[in-house]
């Protein structure tokens, strides 16, 4: 008749957790760079816009600059 593993068999990492946590790590960082880089484009795409909003003011002369 055939057993059970016992408890502490069967809590025991696998021999690929080492390989499957440092993957997650890697993916749980690229996201966070991911993150930023979207953060850093939205910024960048607000500062452009806001230059543009500026130029048209200057073109229509309606800053009051004189």
């Amino acid at each position: 008749m055939e057993t059970l593993p016992s408890y502490t068999e069967t809590r025991a990492p696998p021999a690929w957790s080492e390989a499957a946590i440092s993957a997650l790590l890697t993916l749980t960082e690229s996201r966070g760079r991911a993150d930023e880089e979207i953060e850093l484009i939205e910024m960048r795409y607000q500062q452009a816009l806001a230059l543009m909003n500026l130029e048209d003011l200057f073109a229509e002369g309606l800053l009051g600059c004189m």
